[in-house]
């Protein structure tokens, strides 16, 4: 029984794990988004902190879009999704 769920945990994490590029940068420009949210509210910790990782994810899909163009294989964008604003900052 344990075999079988940590094959299973594992399949989970490799397939839940294959992002393609257009994902990580809809990701990062929902982070771009909620920093300059949190930026107009003067949050500026949380600004920094989502603008990091925005940063992050912006250089992980260009690695990422630099690998499926070696390898020619180049999915299509999935459609975007709403992303809601960050909630405002607690006084």
């Amino acid at each position: 029984m344990s075999r079988s769920l940590m094959f299973a945990g594992a399949i989970a994490l490799f397939v839940g794990g294959c992002a393609s590029s257009a994902d990580t940068e809809r990701r990062a420009q929902t982070h771009d988004s909620r920093a300059r949210q949190a930026a107009a509210y003067e949050d500026y910790d949380r600004a920094a902190q989502e603008k990091h990782e925005a940063d992050r994810l912006h250089s992980k899909a260009a690695s990422e879009r630099a690998d499926e163009a070696a390898s020619g294989d180049i999915p299509a964008a999935p459609p975007a999704d709403y992303v809601p604003p960050p909630p405002p900052p607690v006084p």
